[in-house]
């Protein structure tokens, strides 16, 4: 029997501009996941929950192209496409043999409430399946193009990385281009980073989150096209030009003049219309915000911070994945005595509110994230 556990992840500054190559910084959750392995029963190869894959099965699906996988495995409860998913990718990259398992899942890690609960029960999965030996860093790397290709939830790489290698009261700094992992920075004495649930659920996978990673794409093509220069990354990007971007641009519109956008894992919906100006903006803005950020967390300066998650929650809500049920818990976190700063996080749409506070200043409320 093995298994492999995984945190949680608490967003403190950087969240959706992730995708768009920007530093964010990243928290890990006392609560995670834990995945356990057992020889499995022939035929199954891979069975976890009522669902069994037989080695044949396996072999067949790790050979698809990533399209044709996911429409192969659609039947199987949503949930344990996570799990399969990474099963797939470990061996189609010769991480793995095909494995004879049963897997158990048990997690105190609240579910679809943008604590990356995803991430934690597929890097669990992969060590609970003999990916242990590898680095985190690219075991993390091996989870998200699971999420991204097989679940089909085009997440960026933030959640993956935070949970297979954040350290318990520091703060990691990662620069998502792809992913470049710095030293942990210790969070200042006196203060903590919590989670306050806001009581809607929250889904990666969910329209408000594709529109706007989208819509930073697009941006990116057009800024490019004005100033005659292509660049890897949104946060790349200068932010005089961004800010002559349109506020709002239809998808057919887009597609009729550009084409589809370099993004592999989003497409342009013809019928929807993209803020475009507020997501590309958010990437460069956010990037700025990040940086000053962490050495502001090096001078244990929290009026600053504070300041700085004020400035990415409005971002949220500019470009489409604020939430009234975030409203609420921002603005009753602030005016809390000992709450320097409050924004939505993750993927955003609900979820959970990160929250800078003294330590102890949040203790009444109740489900608090730590």
């Amino acid at each position: 029997m093995t298994s492999g556990w995984a945190s949680g992840r608490l967003d403190l500054l950087g969240g959706v501009a992730d995708y768009s190559g920007a530093l964010v910084l990243e928290v890990p959750t006392a609560a995670g996941t834990t995945v356990t392995a057992e020889p499995a029963e022939p035929p199954a190869a891979l069975a976890i929950g009522d669902t069994v894959l037989t080695a044949d099965e396996l072999c067949t699906l790790a050979a698809l192209p990533y399209p044709e996988m996911r429409d192969a495995i659609a039947h199987l409860p949503r949930w344990t496409h996570y799990a399969v998913g990474v099963a797939l990718v470990l061996v189609r990259h010769g991480v793995i043999d095909i494995p004879r398992a049963h897997l158990t899942v048990t997690s105190d890690l609240p579910q679809s409430v943008g604590l990356s609960s995803s991430a934690a029960l597929e890097v669990a999965t992969a060590r609970a399946l003999g990916a242990g030996h590898l680095d985190p860093l690219p075991l993390a790397l091996l989870c998200q193009e699971a999420e991204n290709h097989v679940v089909g939830a085009p997440c960026g790489v933030m959640d993956q990385v935070t949970v297979a290698m954040g350290q318990s009261g520091a703060v990691l700094p990662i620069l998502c281009r792809p992913a470049a992992v710095g030293a942990p920075i210790t969070i200042p004495t006196g203060l903590e980073v919590v989670g306050w649930p806001t009581g809607a659920e929250h889904d990666v996978s969910g329209v408000p989150y594709r529109r706007a990673r989208v819509a930073a794409f697009m941006g990116k093509r057009l800024v490019e096209e004005q100033t005659g220069r292509v660049v890897d990354w949104v946060t790349e990007l200068p932010a005089h030009a961004v800010d002559d971007l349109p506020e709002a641009l239809e998808g057919w519109a887009f597609l009729e003049r550009w084409g589809p956008t370099d993004d592999t894992v989003t497409t342009v919906d013809p019928d929807l219309t993209y803020p475009v100006r507020a997501a590309t903006a958010f990437g460069v803005e956010e990037h700025a915000r990040t940086n000053h950020a962490r050495d502001a967390l090096v001078a244990g300066d929290a009026p600053i911070l504070g300041a700085l998650m004020a400035g990415s929650h409005a971002g949220y809500d500019a470009m489409g994945l604020g939430h009234p049920a975030a409203t609420a818990t921002v603005e009753a976190a602030v005016a809390t005595p000992g709450v320097h700063g409050a924004r939505s996080s993750g993927g955003g749409s609900g979820g959970t509110v990160v929250v800078l506070c003294d330590r102890g200043a949040l203790d009444h409320v109740e489900h608090l994230v730590r």
